[in-house]
């Protein structure tokens, strides 16, 4: 019994060890991005997707602790953020100019997704409702 037991032990205790992300192949930028805005949250994944031709922005796909997903350019630019669970996005995640903007129409209200494309960037709200924004984060539309 005391053999099944250990054995038990030693296998939910090895899969905790390769349960962590390799971070080996994230650039610099997107681990710095991922210190300032989530550094309460550990990694979980890293998904490096070189060979994806449906969404050629999104080189790296990250999954923190927390739910949220984030996803990087080839340079470790952010360009999506998006909550699983409706965890809650930190402001200082997102660009100043829309920063501004939340806090001053929106002051109680909690972001759950952000996605910068070429042209436009999108936030949605916990509320369910998805702010516009130009490329340089000034309000376009309520979506």
């Amino acid at each position: 019994m005391k053999k099944v037991i250990l054995s038990g032990f030693f296998a939910i205790s090895s899969l905790g060890m390769f349960a962590q992300a390799n971070t080996k192949n994230l650039p610099a930028t997107a681990k710095d991005f991922i210190q300032q805005n989530f550094s309460s949250n550990t990694i979980q994944e890293v998904e490096e997707n070189a060979n994806w031709k449906i969404w050629e922005d999104e080189k790296y796909e990250v999954k923190l602790s927390n739910g949220v997903e984030l996803d990087f350019d080839e340079n470790g630019n952010i360009i999506e953020m998006e909550s699983q669970n409706d965890t809650i996005i930190p402001l200082s995640a997102l660009p100043a100019n829309i920063t501004s903007y939340l806090q001053e129409n929106y002051p109680n209200i909690q972001v759950v997704g952000w996605e910068k494309q070429k042209k436009e960037q999108e936030v949605e709200l916990a509320d369910g409702i998805e702010l516009e924004f130009d490329a340089e984060g000034n309000f376009r539309k309520i979506d």
